[in-house]
Parts: structure tokens; sequence; C-alpha cells
């Protein structure tokens, strides 16, 4: 996990979401460009490809209440977001656009997705950069576990209730934990069993500080680190 401790990684890219909109292919070229490491989400669409995006419907950015799963990637792909330029990418096109220059954190985003561990891990068997996988979903991360465990994966906390043999049975290379709930027992034991704590979502000076101190590294958006970080 070393290559995810090094450097910021940038919440859905660096954007802005009027000139450079999240989890799009121009906002991982400007987290590149700024040297940090990226988190981004993936969806499933109708075709069962991997689609980079957070939400499950197309409401927040692009005005159409339409929900992914009922679009097919190439239907995805022809919607503009915000006002730019910018359409969704697929993870295939993401991975072939970062190419290893930065660590990638994946975050799946479960729920209405049966298909998407098997999608996600034949994907990534062929991508050489470093890259690990994350889910609030625990059944998720068993499955991970159970038929992956080639791909480094973490669980995302916030307010857990999982006692440290829970969390150490789930075998985890990492847990992404909520600043807000930075002081539970959980993530002090998990510190303890030397688990790296990647904290989110740092958006403040203040937020930035508390981290700096009790996790490893962060999960950030909308601050600028540049003299934070000297």
């Amino acid at each position: 996990m070393n290559n995810f401790l090094k450097r910021p990684i940038a919440h859905r890219g660096l954007f802005d979401n009027i000139n450079i909109v999240e989890n799009t292919l121009a906002s991982f070229n400007n987290a590149i460009d700024n040297d940090y490491a990226i988190e981004l989400d993936v969806v499933m669409s109708k075709d069962h490809e991997a689609i980079v995006f957070h939400d499950y419907d197309l409401k927040r950015l692009a005005n159409k209440d339409i929900q992914i799963k009922n679009l097919t990637s190439q239907e995805l792909r022809d919607i503009l977001l915000l006002d730019t330029d910018s359409s969704i990418p697929t993870l295939d096109e993401v991975l072939y656009a970062v190419n290893g220059k930065t660590p990638l954190m994946i975050e799946i985003k479960s729920g209405n997705h049966p298909f998407i561990e098997e999608r996600l891990t034949e994907i990534l068997k062929s991508y050489d950069g470093p890259v690990c996988v994350k889910s609030f979903d625990i059944n998720t991360i068993m499955w991970f576990k159970t038929n992956a465990p080639f791909i480094k994966y973490g669980l995302i906390g916030s307010n857990l209730d999982i006692n440290i043999n829970e969390l150490k049975d789930l075998n985890i290379d990492f847990l992404s934990y909520d600043i807000k709930f930075i002081n539970d027992a959980i993530v002090t034991e998990a510190k303890n069993k030397k688990i790296p704590i990647v904290a989110w979502t740092i958006n403040s000076i203040e937020k930035f500080k508390e981290a700096h101190v009790k996790a490893d590294n962060i999960i950030f958006e909308k601050i600028d680190l540049s003299n934070l970080l000297k």
C-alpha cells in the first residue's frame, strides 16, 4: 500500500465542477499534472460496462432524470456534463489515460450492480499501474478476499459498527474512514494492527490538520494543499 500513502489522493480527480467536472478525464489529468493520486467511483451501465461516475442517476451532473443502469456505455458517453465538453468515461478509458502515472483508488458503488466485482476484476487484471479498490459494502470486500486477493482492497467506514476481530477477518489492506469519526475506537484498533488509515473527505484546513495527525493519508477536494504540504 506504500504507493497510496506517499501523496494526497484527489477525490474524483482534481475538479471544480465549473470548468473541470468530477470523475472525468479532465479531472484525472489535472490531478496527474499536480502530482496527486486519484480516487474515482465505478458503477455499471445497462450493457454491464464499468462506468466512472459517482451517482446512480444523471440529475446532478447532466440534469436528466435517468438511471445510469438504464443506459448503455455508448449512450452515456454521448452525454456532456455541466455544460462542458467532458463526458462520462468508462474505466477502460480512464486506465488507458492514466497508464500508471499515479495510483488509482477505485470506489465500487455496489447496490443494484450484481456483476460489478467480476467486471472490475476482469478489467484490472491487465492494468500494470498501482491500483486498489474499496467499498462500504462488506459483501463486496468479502468477494475480493475470496475471489481476487491479488487486488489491494479496503473498507470504507463512517461510524462503523464492527469490532477489530471482524475487521481482521476481512484481511483489508487499508481502512478509508470519515474524518468526522476519526476518533472511533475501531480506527485506533486498526492503527494498532498496522492497518493504514486513509481519511475522507478533507475539504478544510481544520480537517487537514486533524487528518495529518491521525491518518496515514487523505482523500481531499476543494482545498488548496500547495501551502499546507510545504
